[in-house]
């Protein structure tokens, strides 16, 4: 068995044990891939994944970051680690603003990436920045015109904020 097929087949059997809610398995299978590939993004974005459902926010956002260091294209780590700034209990303007960067670079990577481009405009419309958030609604309903959520909070901003 070689190395390349160690770290592969460690990172296969902790999305296993992830989707079986294995989650402590999971991550013991995610470590061992990491230890014989540390430079395997996708075994730091998959432990992040785990650490996000068990509501472990900052080993999540940890974990994101390294996969996001490991590789600087993966769109999901940035948008999954938005939301973790997005599940805090109330997060301050600055926490807010790196969110809001997290989706601009996922968008930035995959233009077409609807719940990034709305929840650019939910970051936005918490930040007070009305016409903003429009505008990132505004690309969501580009790439899904009949988007309900999108179309729901661009009534809402427009008749409650920008009367």
């Amino acid at each position: 068995m070689t190395e390349q097929k160690d770290y592969k087949y460690y990172t296969d059997l902790g999305i296993s044990q992830t989707n079986a809610k294995d989650y402590a398995d999971a991550i013991n299978s995610f470590d061992k891939a990491i230890e014989l590939n540390p430079d395997y993004a996708l075994a730091y974005f998959s432990k992040a994944i785990v650490f996000h459902m068990q509501y472990e926010l900052q080993a999540a956002f940890e974990n994101y970051t390294k996969a996001i260091e490991k590789n600087p294209e993966m769109v999901d780590a940035y948008y999954n680690r938005a939301q973790v700034i997005l599940s805090y209990e109330n997060p301050d303007e600055g926490e807010l603003i790196s969110a809001l960067k997290d989706l601009k670079k996922a968008t930035d990577l995959r233009a077409d990436f609807v719940d990034a481009h709305y929840y650019s405009a939910v970051v936005k419309k918490k930040l007070k920045d009305y016409k903003g958030a429009v505008e990132s609604l505004d690309r969501a309903l580009e790439f899904e015109p009949q988007g309900v959520y999108s179309k729901a909070l661009k009534k809402l901003i427009l008749q409650k904020y920008l009367k």
